[in-house]
C-alpha cells in the first residue's frame, strides 16, 4: 500500500511540477526505472488532461468573447482593441518557434499544466500537437530522471 502512495506521489507530482518529480521519486527511494516510467506516465496523464481541459476553457473563454463583443455593438459602443503590443509579440514567438520550440523548451520550467494550455491556445487546430507534446514529455522524463539519478 505504501509502494502505491509513493507511486501516486511521483505521478501527482509530475503532473503538475514535472522539474522536482525526480527528485521526490529519489527521495522516496525509487530506482532508475521506477523513476522514469512514473514521470513519464504522470507527464503524460498531466499534458492530455490539461490539454484537453485548456481546449475546453478556450473554447467557453470565445464564446464569452463573442456573446461580449455582440453585446457591446448592439450597445453601439466601438470595438474593443484586439490586437495590442503583447499580442504582437505572442505571435511572433508562434511564428519563429511554433510547438516544437514550445514543446522542447515549456515542460520542465513552466510546468506541465500551463504548457498544456498554451498550446491548446494556440496549436488546438494541428492534430500534431498532442502527439509532439506527449513525445517532449518522455524526452524529458528520460533527461530529469538521469540529471536527477546523478544529483542524487
Amino acid at each position: 500500500m505504501q509502494a502505491v502512495l509513493a507511486a501516486l506521489t511521483v505521478i501527482f507530482t509530475a503532473m503538475v511540477k514535472f522539474l522536482f518529480a525526480g527528485l521526490v521519486s529519489y527521495g522516496m527511494g525509487h530506482g532508475f526505472v521506477e523513476t522514469l516510467l512514473y514521470m513519464a506516465i504522470g507527464g503524460g496523464v498531466g499534458m492530455c488532461l490539461f490539454y484537453f481541459a485548456g481546449r475546453g476553457m478556450m473554447e467557453w473563454f470565445r464564446l464569452r468573447y463573442l456573446r461580449r463583443s455582440e453585446a457591446r455593438q448592439q450597445k453601439g459602443l466601438p470595438r474593443k482593441r484586439v490586437f495590442t503590443r503583447t499580442n504582437r509579440l505572442i505571435v511572433r514567438i508562434k511564428q519563429r518557434y511554433g510547438i516544437i520550440g514550445l514543446s522542447a523548451f515549456a515542460p520542465p520550467t513552466l510546468s506541465i499544466p500551463v504548457t498544456a494550455v498554451l498550446a491548446a491556445k494556440y496549436f488546438r487546430h494541428e492534430r500534431r500537437t498532442l502527439p509532439i507534446l506527449l513525445l517532449s514529455v518522455l524526452v524529458w522524463s528520460v533527461v530529469l530522471s538521469t540529471a536527477w539519478s546523478f544529483i542524487r
